[in-house]
């Protein structure tokens, strides 16, 4: 519908362009035929013009430089992991409304238009005629004749044609016939019927009507006897009735015609307001028609890149089978749309250096965990899925590009690739212009621990939105999104043979953001050293809930404390403490009070708020960590003795309020048997894989789907729960959605659901937390 409603703003536009010309230099004029075939024209020009498309090739310079851009790393919410779908009630959209008005407009001008035909007919039927050279002449009484409709003349019986008056109004009505004005008319009856909802044709049915009398009027006129025919004009008063379609001697405007009379007497030639049309309609032509469109250097085409060393990629197709994904109009399904366009992929592939290979030919489902494992025995270069995205939003459009949180190794060639795909598709539709990532659980087939290759996901526009799926609905469009992805393979490879230099964005920093060390706030609270990650220096958390990151090669990342628990870099219990009021006391940790080593017990004598500055650092002289305390101006300050003394660190989320709010904690240890791990390397899974999980909720939701229609709640309940060693699940809670309907049916149907199989890490199974997203829609 979105390409009909621009072709009809262009034809408005077209039109309004042509007519308003012929409001400034040809109203009332007198070279009739002329403005006539005028009028015509801007109908016809309006109408074909919008049609017509002139690519005029250009082929732009190219940067030689061999250089890649990145693009910007931007981080963004989880999208939908399960759909549980209800059904559907009547609706009438914004779109069919529209499209019903408008068609009720259009069968009302068309009855009226069948009507009119039907009462004519009627006419001929019902009353005698008389052909008079080759017209027919009908003789009756109905009010408005005498008129005129094609080859036929319908002659009022009570009007004398041998009169002076008669044969006046004769040779007018027949110039309508020898004139062919009935066509005219029929021919903008017709366009309306269509195009009623353009204004401009309206003014230009009602301006060639005139058009009609003036001509009509300028036959019957003999002897330049204009005055007699003025005359009759002026005395034609009494009660009409009119067809529409027909050329009426009574129905016309008094004044305009009598004024064009006038202006035959004494006639002016005025050519420049003619010829001056020929400069509009080429300016017409050249905006509607004329595009510009860039020629790609044939060398920089998939087929014609040659390559050194073969690469395969694996083209993935989202969803399929009966996890069909997002629901599009008129019944598409996201599944469809990828597996067409990952086929063309392999389809298009002309270049031997480059195997395609597919994770699935039809439409088949495959849970996320058996497509990563397929495809690490492929041992690919690259991994690209397809996906279509969708929004409540439907004005949201666009593509977009997403990579895996944790690239590792592959970090560098990853956004290559990603960066690279994107400056493909941007000769072809909107793109984002960062690369996007996860946030909290990731997209798996890019973040499954166990990947060792360059993986992305594309988003080819939004399902949701209307001109988004028109585009990628058209084959022919589907195979420039694959010729993309192939180019951009090509490009890919070719770079990593000739070691093209790779750079950011100028302007725009890299995310995470890389800073020297500088000096902090104060800290508001420190982490255990067996909390960081080999590879980190040291840790410092500011007051404004800031993190910084001290790598070994004393490079420093600056990132939310929300961010550093979502990387497993602080934990996420200990986080849970908000007062800047404990210190951690551990065996293998040094103690540094201003520069002098002292004991674990000094320190906690001490009053935090006179503390400047904490630092965890990798001792490379002892077999310990050091803690560097620092106090404001070396001034130390004391407190009263604590009242808690130990917590464990299970027992965090059940402390009494008093105890987190009120009472300071100064030692926190921590039990090997009670350490619920935030990130492992295996997260914790429903028994029998995604596809039994997806079976499982989808049937609790559907018990409960009579319920949640009357409560209209929609969207993505995230569940947060902890999995043991023996797969037990408790501390089950919603953390979106809360206190919804949807959200009892999803935490009831984990508790009291199966074991679930525990998370492992270092080949053992341990305590883990897991957050499980579930999104219920209501597809009206």
């Amino acid at each position: 519908m979105l390409a009909v409603a621009y072709y009809v703003l262009k034809v408005i536009i077209c039109s309004g362009i042509l007519f308003s010309y012929y409001r400034l230099a040809l109203h009332n004029k007198i070279f009739h035929r002329w403005n006539r075939f005028y009028l015509l024209g801007t109908v016809i020009i309006s109408l074909c013009i919008p049609l017509i498309k002139i690519n005029i090739l250009h082929n732009p310079s190219q940067d030689t430089s061999q250089v890649i851009k990145l693009l910007n790393v931007v981080t963004t919410g989880d999208e939908i992991i399960i759909e549980a779908n209800a059904g559907s009630k009547p609706f009438i959209s914004n779109e069919a409304l529209i499209i019903g008005l408008y068609t009720v407009v259009s069968l009302v001008l068309l009855y009226i238009l069948l009507r009119t035909l039907y009462s004519l007919s009627k006419l001929i039927k019902n009353n005698t005629s008389q052909f008079i050279y080759g017209i027919r002449l009908v003789n009756t009484d109905t009010k408005g004749t005498p008129f005129s409709f094609f080859s036929n003349i319908f002659w009022n019986s009570k009007l004398d044609i041998d009169s002076a008056t008669g044969e006046k109004i004769f040779k007018h009505e027949l110039a309508h016939v020898q004139e062919k004005h009935s066509a005219d008319k029929l021919f903008m009856n017709i366009v309306l019927i269509f195009f009623w909802c353009n204004p401009f044709f309206w003014l230009i049915r009602r301006e060639m009507n005139m058009i009609h009398e003036f001509i009509a009027d300028s036959k019957a006129v003999e002897d330049n006897d204009t005055g007699a025919l003025a005359a009759m004009i002026i005395q034609a008063a009494y009660p009409q009735h009119s067809f529409g379609l027909t050329s009426s001697f009574f129905s016309s405007s008094i004044k305009r015609r009598i004024l064009m009379l006038t202006k035959m007497q004494n006639p002016s030639v005025h050519y420049i307001s003619r010829v001056l049309v020929l400069p509009l309609l080429t300016f017409v032509f050249v905006a509607f028609t004329i595009k510009t469109k860039h020629i790609r250097p044939a060398e920089e085409l998939a087929a014609n890149i040659t390559l050194e060393k073969n690469i395969t990629v694996v083209v993935d197709a989202g969803h399929g089978g009966e996890e069909p994904g997002a629901k599009g109009l008129n019944d598409t399904w996201e599944k469809d749309l990828t597996l067409a366009i990952a086929k063309k992929v392999q389809q298009l592939n002309t270049n031997p250096g480059i195997k395609i290979l597919l994770t699935r030919e039809k439409d088949i489902y495959q849970p996320v965990s058996e497509k990563v494992s397929w495809t690490l025995k492929q041992k690919p270069d690259a991994f690209i899925s397809i996906h279509i995205n969708a929004s409540p939003e439907n004005n949201k459009t666009g593509f977009d590009i997403y990579i895996g949180r944790n690239q590792g190794s592959q970090e560098k060639n990853t956004r290559a690739l990603a960066s690279i795909l994107s400056d493909e598709i941007k000769n072809t539709y909107l793109v984002s212009k960062d690369t996007l990532q996860r946030n909290e659980q990731g997209i798996w087939v890019l973040d499954a621990p166990e990947i060792n290759y360059p993986a992305l996901l594309v988003h080819c526009g939004y399902i949701t939105n209307e001109k988004d799926l028109a585009f990628i609905q058209n084959t022919a469009n589907q195979e420039k999104i694959a010729q993309n992805i192939l180019n951009a393979i090509a490009r890919y490879a070719k770079s990593r043979e000739e070691n093209i230099i790779i750079k950011t964005e100028s302007g725009v920093p890299q995310s995470p953001f890389y800073a020297e060390s500088s000096s902090t706030d104060k800290v508001s609270e420190i982490v255990r050293a067996d909390t960081i990650p080999k590879k980190i220096k040291s840790i410092d958390i500011t007051k404004d809930d800031n993190v910084i990151v001290i790598y070994n090669d004393n490079k420093a990342v600056k990132m939310t404390k929300k961010e550093a628990i979502d990387k497993g870099i602080i934990n996420n219990d200990l986080s849970a403490f908000t007062k800047a009021s404990r210190l951690i006391k551990d065996d293998n940790i040094v103690y540094i009070l201003n520069g002098k080593e002292t004991t674990p017990e000094e320190i906690e004598k001490i009053d935090v708020t006179c503390i400047e500055t904490i630092h965890v650092l990798k001792s490379k002289e002892k077999n310990a960590d050091i803690m560097d305390i620092k106090t404001t101006n070396g001034e130390v300050k004391y407190k009263e003795p604590i009242t808690v003394k130990e917590v464990i660190l299970s027992e965090v989320n059940t402390a009494s309020p008093s105890q987190k709010n009120n009472v300071e904690i100064k030692e926190v240890v921590i039990s090997d048997d009670d350490k619920i791990f935030i990130k492992t390397e295996k997260e914790a899974s429903f028994p029998g894989g995604e596809k039994a999980w997806l079976k499982y909720i989808s049937r609790q939701v559907t018990q409960n789907i009579d319920t949640l229609q009357k409560a209209k709640v929609t969207g993505t309940c995230l569940v947060q729960f902890i999995v043991d060693k023996e797969g037990n699940v408790s501390n089950t809670e919603a953390l979106t959605l809360k206190g919804t309907k949807f959200s009892e049916v999803v935490v009831n149907a984990i508790a009291k659901g199966p074991k679930w199989v525990p998370a492992m890490q270092n080949g053992k199974p341990v305590k883990a937390y897991r957050k499980q997203p579930v999104t219920f829609q209501i597809h009206e």
